[in-house]
């Protein structure tokens, strides 16, 4: 019987970090990549504006340091949302978004990969990750494991967690358990004016995502759901060590059947 290695033993790397030799000898022996798909999207006054992209890479880092891979560098760029009105926010054309989506994970798949865990932090993603074009690439290598969705998603079932939501309860939470040295919830105070808009104004009434409060002088401007006043550390981290016991086991069964 084989003894367990212990995490430190178990070799994993961030992709732009390791050198030709480093990246065949982990893939060889663990065949996996993580990939945090984010967005650049004003996430209330409380929370970055990389928020997406920092909670699933913190959530992937966990994940690799278990199974072992490669983490690859957040994808930053995307678009389609209901904050491209905001300031900071900075969506991109969803065409070409996808196109990158797709040519990288063909690309790695090339290269020996055999597991690949998407897992996106801006919700809008999953519908990129539905499109026809990655499922494309999807039927082109059905031998190889794709692990796909949201935090919310990615580990259902069984995993059943609370409908995301944007900046509030359920985010917030995510936060204080994944990044909480970026997260201020004492900047959720009144006061602020109408040069939160660009150009100062805000935008017409008909443009306006529907829930989202559009009033820059209330706190919990910019978001969409319960009072992130609510959220928890705890609760939190509840739902990622949920997240990461599941995908990380499927992983490993895959692994375990031969899948390199």
């Amino acid at each position: 019987m084989r003894a367990e290695r212990r995490p430190e033993q178990i070799p994993w790397g961030r992709l732009e970090e390791l050198r030709p030799d480093q990246l065949e000898g982990i893939i060889r022996e663990r065949p996996v990549v993580y990939w945090p798909l984010g967005l650049i999207e004003h996430h209330g006054w409380h929370l970055p504006v990389g928020f997406d992209g920092i909670k699933v890479e913190r959530l992937c880092l966990r994940m690799v340091k278990q199974t072992g891979g490669l983490l690859l560098p957040v994808m930053w760029w995307g678009g389609v949302g209901g904050h491209e009105l905001f300031k900071w926010t900075l969506y991109q054309d969803p065409d070409a978004a996808r196109a990158i989506l797709c040519a990288t994970v063909a690309k790695l798949a090339g290269f020996g990969v055999r597991v690949f865990v998407l897992v996106a932090g801006h919700y809008p993603w999953e519908d990129m990750l539905r499109h026809p074009d990655f499922e494309k690439v999807r039927r082109a290598h059905p031998e190889l494991l794709f692990l796909t969705g949201t935090e919310v998603t990615v580990a259902s079932p069984p995993v059943a967690l609370p409908r995301g939501d944007h900046a509030a309860r359920q985010e917030t939470s995510y936060g204080l358990s994944l990044l909480p040295e970026l997260v201020d919830r004492a900047a959720l105070r009144r006061g602020r004016d109408d040069s939160a808009w660009p150009g100062g104004r805000p935008p017409p009434v008909e443009g306006r995502y529907p829930g989202v409060v559009f009033d820059p002088s209330e706190p919990l401007f910019a978001q969409l759901g319960e009072d992130p006043r609510l959220a928890s550390e705890e609760e939190g981290e509840r739902h990622v060590r949920l997240i990461v016991a599941e995908v990380t086991g499927r992983v490993e069964a895959y692994l375990r059947k031969g899948g390199r």
